[in-house]
């Protein structure tokens, strides 16, 4: 699934490119994506030349602010990624007018939603899985949304003394904890392998068993980590692409995330392990991340 900083990425782009257009119309081959009472008919009836007014993101979700008392909510979900060009409909399938990875990458072609712009351009979703979803929201609802409503804060968005006090009230392993959406908002299992590499903790540290300084230490590798990944436009590990159909290069800079039984990056003797963290994945240094337990 995206992660802050896919979502982050996407949401950069599409309000540098798409922030005051019109929505025209919609299409759909799949119906049940809007998750809402009112037939896709009327979904379109409601958005149909609205202005886009801001494009911006809580967490992993997307919203598109437009004019009127509401806004389109759009949640990725696993395979999900949206993407802004030019297609044509041929033979009931959307081809890319636009040559590059938007035409030539496979992940690219299994377009299950079509907004059509007024710059007669089009913003798409490519979902493989069709576990993606599009709603409209009235604007003061928005943070009410069950998804969101109980969201921790955004992590570049938090102060020390903000994070500090999360963690006076936590207990768990540090790894499952940095992952819990209700605790912080958008960090997942390649950030939180990172985050902790850089921090130099095991991910079964106790998190009420952190120091001051350590948790400082994972509130400033959080930041940097996330910084970085938007820098290299998040990771395309399987299905996420940007929104000119390109792949994210975070993969590439990696220093625990997959790359179980390789030398440490760091030289410093030890080796990359592999272990289960509640039901996930999690890739550690075996000499210089520390059990704090």
């Amino acid at each position: 699934m995206p992660e802050l900083p896919e979502v982050e990425t996407t949401v950069r782009y599409l309000r540098k490119h798409i922030k005051g257009l019109s929505i025209k119309g919609l299409w759909t081959d799949w119906p049940k994506i809007t998750r809402h009472p009112a037939s896709i008919k009327e979904f379109e009836r409601r958005i149909k030349n609205k202005k886009i007014v801001d494009v911006r993101r809580r967490a992993k979700f997307i919203v598109l602010d437009i004019s009127g008392k509401e806004s389109i909510f759009i949640h990725q979900k696993i395979s999900g990624h949206l993407m802004f060009g030019r297609w044509k409909l041929v033979g009931g399938k959307w081809v890319s007018q636009q040559k590059g990875p938007l035409k030539d990458d496979p992940k690219n072609r299994h377009i299950r939603l079509v907004l059509f712009l007024s710059n007669n351009k089009q913003l798409a979703l490519a979902d493989l899985r069709r576990f993606g979803k599009i709603m409209l929201i009235n604007d003061s609802d928005i943070d009410q949304v069950p998804a969101v409503a109980k969201l921790g804060p955004e992590p570049l968005d938090i102060s020390f003394l903000q994070f500090k006090q999360l963690f006076s009230k936590k207990h768990g392993v540090i790894k499952s904890v940095l992952m819990d959406p209700m605790f912080i908002a958008g960090i997942g299992n390649i950030y939180s392998d990172e985050i902790l590499w850089l921090a130099s903790l095991h991910p079964l540290s106790r998190v009420e068993k952190l120091s001051e300084s350590q948790i400082k230490t994972v509130w400033q590798a959080t930041k940097k980590i996330l910084t970085k990944a938007i820098e290299l436009k998040g990771s395309s590990v399987d299905d996420y692409r940007t929104p000119e159909g390109e792949r994210g290069q975070f993969q590439n800079a990696t220093r625990a995330y997959h790359h179980t039984g390789s030398k440490c990056s760091k030289r410093d003797g030890g080796i990359i392990n592999r272990m289960r963290v509640g039901g996930r994945s999690a890739h550690f240094c075996s000499h210089h991340q520390k059990l704090i337990s």
